[in-house]
């Protein structure tokens, strides 16, 4: 794998003290929306090939559970696309949460509704706070979804899109209601050269 896609050491912990301060603030929106204490992972970053991926895909999502994914296309120099991945379960406790009642939970588009609406703060929250910190502007695409039986089905959709991918994910737990969620954050190899670059210009800073 070329080394501009690869990170090191150094610039692993900047961009993971960037996503730790960008999701810090999208759960604190989701955390105000339904008045839930919510906790964080420490963000894993790492760069695979789309083989690599595929595997990553089916080590993350259980073959015994349905997942309901969202996708939004980025827009800018640093473009890409972001994935929020959440279990059935987690979607419904997160629905009741809404005030959706036992009924409305059983209906996909409710869900469906509910986890757009979620992952539109999730992503637009931390995506514009990290690139206010690598001090560039980017946009998004509305965000799609769909309902996911299986990772194979999945993956082809994403086999021709990137050459390498970052992978930039956390969980996002609200413990008590017993919701997880993860977001994960793809990067084209132009945008990879612009995040190291201006990592760097921030390391260069301290």
């Amino acid at each position: 794998m070329p080394d501009y896609t690869q990170f090191n050491e150094e610039e692993k912990d900047c961009l993971q003290e960037l996503m730790n301060i960008s999701y810090g603030s999208a759960t604190a929106a989701i955390a105000d929306i339904i008045n839930k204490e919510a906790t964080l992972s420490i963000p894993n970053i790492k760069t695979v090939t789309t083989k690599e991926f595929k595997d990553y895909l089916k080590g993350k999502l259980n073959i015994q559970k349905e997942y309901f994914i969202t996708n939004q296309l980025i827009s800018g120099t640093f473009c890409g696309e972001t994935m929020f991945v959440i279990d059935r379960k987690s979607t419904e406790n997160l629905a009741l949460e809404f005030d959706l009642d036992e009924e409305e939970i059983k209906d996909d588009d409710e869900l469906k509704d509910v986890i757009l609406e979620i992952s539109n703060i999730i992503t637009s929250t931390t995506l514009s706070k990290l690139a206010g910190l690598i001090e560039t502007s980017i946009s998004f695409s509305p965000p799609q979804i769909e309902i996911v039986k299986n990772s194979e089905s999945f993956y082809r959709n994403y086999i021709n899109e990137y050459d390498h991918i970052i992978i930039i994910s956390t969980d996002i737990i609200f413990k008590e209601q017993n919701i997880s969620g993860e977001l994960l954050i793809l990067s084209k190899d132009e945008a990879t050269i612009f995040l190291k670059e201006a990592l760097n210009k921030i390391l260069e800073e301290f």
